[in-house]
């Protein structure tokens, strides 16, 4: 099982710093000596001193590790100024190192670096791959694509993941790497594990895109050239004042469509001449990006959330350790706070776990589970590895390690280390001065594009609103605008939308294209209700016109009419339902097709009865092209009999306590009402309608068509 120790000495010489860091992982170790070793260490150490001392204390023992922007532990907290070295061991674990001289040089790419150390190390590993760290000099780019080909190279068992090689920003010393013994520049090592190493890496980010959406239009190489319709740089200066640089505290968030998701690039170089801008993790060309902002208290959720979300997953793994691996440009928001990266760590795992870490310029780690590989920039990636316990007594003893120096010479050291320090706090004010400088610029162009975006919206609605009064007008026209006047009976109907514009239709259509005594009253229901829904309302009324005033049978209208729409409708998910009603106006008989509406409702005066009339119907128009109609009919009806038509949305409607409408209300409206006239009882049945369901609007449109047949004696005329 894998074991991890943690030495974090502060002491400004070198050689001090070595041997207690070393001395501290020993102890972790319970005393035995470590398979491989992490180092990580402030540019202005000198770095061949320190693994000189960590040879003589841990001989032979393989090693990689880079220079940082700062370190962290649980120990010892954050420092800007250190030594960090993490041990590795246990039994069964074994370790290997790798190295790629020049990943990103002229005469390779950094897939093809990668893929060649990979080979190099191959015979000596001990078993299957388990874990790689890799930390790379991220300088001249290339470090997605060798972290990639590492990835690849080694299998889906065996995660890669690390950070890039950093500095504090006022330090001009070159960042460095170390592979074995060796110091280097512009290298990509890395580190293998292999045996039972279990482990769990998420990432945490506490970003927001801020502003509008613009396309990368001109991207060479790892240089954008153009965002949108500006340069790159004239995009950032829109945000952040006509004179401002780009800032590591803005990065671009460059969207994921795949998976919904963003990637941060910071800026780097910039030119004053073509108003292009280095961005060494790239962007890709035609992507949509953002600037991206964070805030403190936004961040420290996000550690927070992180690390309660890591210990659950946990829960069933005892910690060996843990690996943080956090942008520095997330230790300049933090500030003060930034120890709140191992503190919420070490709170949420197991008293005793070792938890460290560096910060760099760039992590190499995923976004979330099976998301791919990505070189991610102003996050903190967190690893979990999984073995055996330390204990809390030997990580304590390990940060009291006492400095040989002598009284003095420990005075100085710490006067040193203190002037050092006041140094970079008046710079990090002076940064802090001109990131709030920026967020003000930002603030306000973001201000001024929504209020902007606030008055296009009005002037949108604005035309929208009077584009839907139109098509409420237009469909109004469309249907009748009075009772037919028809003699024997009196017919009335009317549809309420729930938007201005609806599904529902009925139309009365005089004359008959087979007997002129017949007299048609349709209504229709299309699936939905708004704008989508009364253009297929207008189309299927425009098609039942045309194919009524031809020759053939009421199923025959409905078969074709039904075919017409099925191509119209063709995998849409939309359908219709109709009742097509032709009244033989003399015999006083009923002939109907029914297609997935509902029945007619019929009061019959002489047993004051309210019932459904029994039918053969078919399926919804739209739906089955080859469907065929059948016609039904009914005997003549009496006088005081009342017919009614109407679509589900009058019983299917809620009150606020969910209950339905329901049909027997309508049909006990209709007994209620029958002796008014076809427009009274249309009214009342809509009154009840109205009163069951109190403040809560209709989500759907409601038609109804009430047909009263009159005494012959009324000669046609609507009852008083």
């Amino acid at each position: 099982m894998l074991r991890m120790a943690v030495g974090h000495a502060k002491c400004l010489d070198p050689d001090c710093a070595a041997r207690g860091a070393a001395e501290s992982c020993r102890q972790g170790l319970g005393g035995r000596d470590p398979v491989g070793l992490l180092l990580f260490v402030g540019v202005s150490y000198d770095h061949a001193a320190i693994l000189e001392r960590i040879e003589s204390v841990f001989p032979g023992v393989p090693l990689v590790g880079t220079t940082s922007a700062g370190e962290m532990s649980a120990a010892g907290g954050t420092s800007d100024d250190s030594v960090l070295l993490v041990a590795f061991g246990g039994e069964g674990v074994g370790c290997v190192t790798g190295l790629a001289r020049d990943a990103a040089g002229p005469e390779t790419t950094p897939g093809e670096a990668a893929r060649a150390a990979l080979e190099a190390v191959r015979p000596r590993l001990a078993g299957p791959p388990a874990l790689c760290l890799t930390f790379p000099d991220g300088a001249r780019g290339g470090v997605q694509a060798f972290s990639q080909a590492l990835a690849e190279g080694l299998g889906q068992g065996c995660p890669v993941l690390g950070g890039l090689s950093a500095r504090h920003a006022s330090e001009h010393l070159p960042k460095r790497q170390f592979h074995g013994r060796e110091v280097l520049t512009e290298g990509a090592p890395f580190l293998i594990l292999t045996g039972n190493v279990p482990a769990i890496q998420r990432l945490s980010r506490g970003w927001r895109p801020v502003g509008s959406l613009a396309r990368v239009t001109g991207v060479t190489g790892s240089v954008v050239r153009r965002i949108g319709d500006r340069t790159a740089l004239g995009f950032y200066r829109h945000y952040l004042g006509p004179r401002a640089e780009p800032a590591l505290e803005l990065p671009l968030a460059v969207m994921c469509e795949k998976y919904k998701d963003f990637i941060l690039r910071v800026p780097h170089f910039f030119s004053e001449d073509d108003g292009s801008i280095e961005f060494p993790g790239g962007v890709p060309e035609g992507a949509m990006v953002q600037l991206a902002e964070a805030t403190r208290p936004e961040m420290l959720a996000d550690i927070r959330q992180l690390a309660k979300g890591l210990a659950r997953e946990a829960a069933g793994l005892p910690p060996a350790g843990v690996l943080i691996f956090s942008c520095a440009t997330r230790k300049d928001i933090l500030g003060t706070k930034s120890v709140v990266e191992i503190e919420a760590m070490r709170d949420a795992l197991p008293p005793g776990t070792p938890i460290a870490g560096f910060y760099c310029q760039g992590e190499v780690g995923t976004t979330g589970p099976g998301m791919p590989l990505h070189l991610q920039n102003g996050t903190m990636v967190a690893l979990v590895l999984g073995g055996e316990q330390s204990s809390p007594a030997l990580v304590a003893k390990g940060s009291e390690l006492p400095c040989p120096a002598g009284e003095v010479e420990g005075l100085l050291r710490e006067n040193r280390s203190l002037n050092r320090a006041l140094s970079r706090a008046l710079e990090y004010r002076e940064r802090l001065e001109a990131q709030k400088e920026r967020s003000q610029s930002l603030m306000r162009t973001i201000n001024q594009e929504i209020n902007e975006a606030r008055l296009e919206i009005q002037r949108k609605n604005e035309l929208l609103r009077q584009a839907l009064a139109l098509a409420e007008e237009v469909q109004r026209n469309l249907l009748p605008q009075a009772a037919p006047g028809l003699p024997g009976f009196d017919i009335a109907g009317t549809s309420l939308y729930s938007d201005e514009t609806g599904g529902d239709y009925f139309d009365f259509i005089h004359t008959q294209n087979e007997d002129h005594g017949r007299f048609a009253v349709i209504i229709g229901d299309v699936t939905g209700h708004g704008i989508a829904a009364a253009l297929l309302m207008t189309t299927a009324r425009a098609f039942l016109r045309m194919r009524s005033f031809q020759p053939g049978s009421l199923a025959a209208v409905m078969d074709d009419v039904n075919k017409l729409l099925c191509a119209d409708l063709a995998d849409s998910g939309r359908f219709m339902t109709l009742f097509y009603l032709a009244i033989d106006v003399e015999r006083k008989r009923l002939h109907w097709v029914r297609a997935g509406h509902d029945p007619i409702i019929l009061y019959d005066a002489e047993t004051g009865l309210v019932s459904d009339i029994p039918d053969k119907g078919g399926p919804p128009l739209g739906i089955v092209t080859d469907a065929r109609y059948a016609e039904n009919s009914a005997d003549g009806m009496l006088p005081g009999q009342v017919a009614l038509l109407a679509t589900d949305g009058l019983w299917e409607a809620r009150n606020g306590s969910g209950e339905m409408f329901g049909k027997e209300r309508v049909r006990e409206l209709l007994g209620r009402h029958n002796g008014e006239s076809a427009a009274d009882i249309v009214t009342s049945v809509l009154a009840g309608l109205k009163a069951f369901l109190g403040d809560v609007p209709a989500e759907d449109d409601v038609t109804l068509v009430a047909i009263k047949v009159l005494p012959e004696e009324a000669d046609g005329q609507p009852e008083g």
